[in-house]
């Protein structure tokens, strides 16, 4: 198609329209003619012409004309056209003058498309270096993630900052009832978040209509016409698609200051949505062997209450005091966790122990007592092939060192031991001070609660006992309840 790129003189004759309605096809009319045979046309009377077509609208009118092609090379780029009312105003020399001036046009134009091919070039590349550099730093933050609840976190606030959005939302597909729910938002306000909270979308009714390479923009009012109910929200939302291999879901945010940007934020929100929908992925599948790891805790914890029901419910009654003891030192999220792993498995290693020993309803010998002293390190190796307890491996070898430097089995001493060890310890004693033994029954809780005191400082971590005997003097039930 050869369309107008510049215009001299009057339109009147075609009633006010622009000098768009003069475009042709190639071959089409005086000038396509020129330009697909690449030869110059002098037309002394366009009326009689066998290669003029009728405008719609206009006059028969009696009008000269030259059409010049503008060659570049071998390529014909465009078309220089002359015209005047009048029959025979332009001879050969005229069309001479005419093509000199087009192959001085041509190479200024072909120079100028170049210019411009390399300037948007640039510009491309510079814009598509910015989106690979912010896409960048969004999967850095995703790959810190871990957990679904931790990477859906990270998608709304990665995407609040590189999309300029002051609201984000992500919503996934709900196994059961294939239906869309919010999983993460930041920005909106109470309101909004409890109106979006009891809202269900069906899947199908996205899962067509969002394109996979831009995002969907939608109005306030096309999103409560998809939403299925009125939410007071205002503005434009960009919805790009998470195609999750597990779970179909959208993001969804609200640009703002977009100035002229608007091809380079589209690509970036299909970007990160590319990105959650790779770290969603990678959270369920962590989450699945997550499970997988639990059932193996659990396997390994019934094989101990198979080989001594008293270890199994010792395990598990100081397991929570050691959580409560935990959290009144500080101590949370993962740390917190691997304490309740240590916990639960720091008497693991008595499956190595023979029966005789373990379940002897007198006092041990010497000899067995040494045999007993190898179970934090059996444990350590029973543990060490599960690569997800790597960093309980320290906490279950060290549960039986004393403070002062007398346990075992590395005899280490004071912050030399994992504080989660001397937590550990302190609840141990307590706990099995206060139970009964087949050779022994069990002792009063004051009883105890004075020999840990005694031994603070050289048994146990001080700091460990005081927040210990503050919880069961400011907890009566503290000791019952564990």
């Amino acid at each position: 198609m050869l369309i107008p790129i510049a215009f001299r003189g009057e339109l009147s004759a075609y009633d006010g329209e622009t000098p768009e309605i003069l475009a042709v096809g190639v071959g089409e009319g005086i000038t396509g003619h020129a330009a697909e045979t690449g030869r110059s046309l002098l037309v002394p009377n366009a009326l009689t012409c066998e290669f003029a077509v009728e405008v719609p609208g206009t006059e028969e009118i009696e009008e000269s004309m030259v059409a010049v092609p503008l060659n570049y090379g071998t390529r014909v780029i465009g078309a220089i056209v002359i015209s005047k009312l009048g029959v025979a105003q332009f001879d050969e020399d005229d069309v001479r003058l005419m093509e000199v001036l087009a192959g001085q046009a041509s190479v200024a134009l072909e120079n100028a498309r170049l210019y411009e091919a390399q300037r948007l070039e640039a510009e491309n590349a510079k814009d598509s270096a910015a989106v690979a550099n912010a896409l960048l730093d969004v999967s850095g933050e995703l790959a810190s993630a871990v957990s679904l609840e931790e990477v859906l976190d990270s998608i709304i606030q990665e995407t609040s900052k590189t999309m300029a959005s002051e609201t984000v939302s992500v919503w996934l597909e709900e196994p059961d009832s294939g239906h869309l729910r919010v999983e993460a938002l930041t920005g909106y306000d109470e309101l909004q978040r409890l109106q979006m909270a009891s809202i269900r979308v069906p899947s199908d009714r996205l899962y067509e209509m969002l394109p996979s390479d831009r995002p969907l923009i939608l109005n306030s009012g096309e999103v409560n016409q998809i939403l299925g109910r009125e939410v007071s929200i205002s503005g434009t939302f960009w919805v790009a698609p998470i195609r999750s291999e597990t779970r179909f879901g959208i993001l969804v945010a609200a640009p703002t200051a977009v100035n002229g940007h608007a091809d380079r934020k589209k690509r970036l929100l299909v970007g990160i949505a590319n990105q959650a929908k790779l770290a969603i992925d990678s959270a369920i599948s962590y989450e699945s062997l997550e499970q997988t790891f639990y059932s193996t805790v659990e396997a390994l914890a019934n094989a101990l209450e198979a080989k001594d029901e008293y270890t199994s419910d010792h395990a598990r009654s100081i397991t929570d005091m050691c959580l409560d003891v935990g959290r009144e030192l500080g101590i949370e999220g993962k740390d917190l966790k691997r304490l309740e792993l240590g916990a639960l498995f720091h008497d693991i290693g008595k499956i190595g122990i023979s029966s005789e020993i373990l379940l002897k309803p007198g006092p041990l010998t010497d000899a067995e007592r040494e045999a007993m002293k190898r179970h934090p390190e059996l444990g350590e190796q029973i543990l060490r092939p599960i690569g997800r307890l790597e960093d309980v491996l320290p906490i279950v070898r060290h549960c039986h060192e004393h403070h002062d430097g007398s346990g075992y089995p590395d005899g280490l001493k004071g912050d030399e031991i994992p504080l989660e060890s001397r937590i550990i310890l302190t609840c141990d004693a307590f706990d099995a001070m206060t139970t009964d033994r087949p050779y022994r029954k069990r002792m009063p809780v004051p009883e105890a609660c004075r020999r840990l005191e005694q031994s603070a400082g050289t048994q146990f971590d001080p700091k460990v006992v005081e927040v210990f005997l503050r919880l069961i003097r400011s907890q009566p039930t503290f000791a019952q309840d564990h």
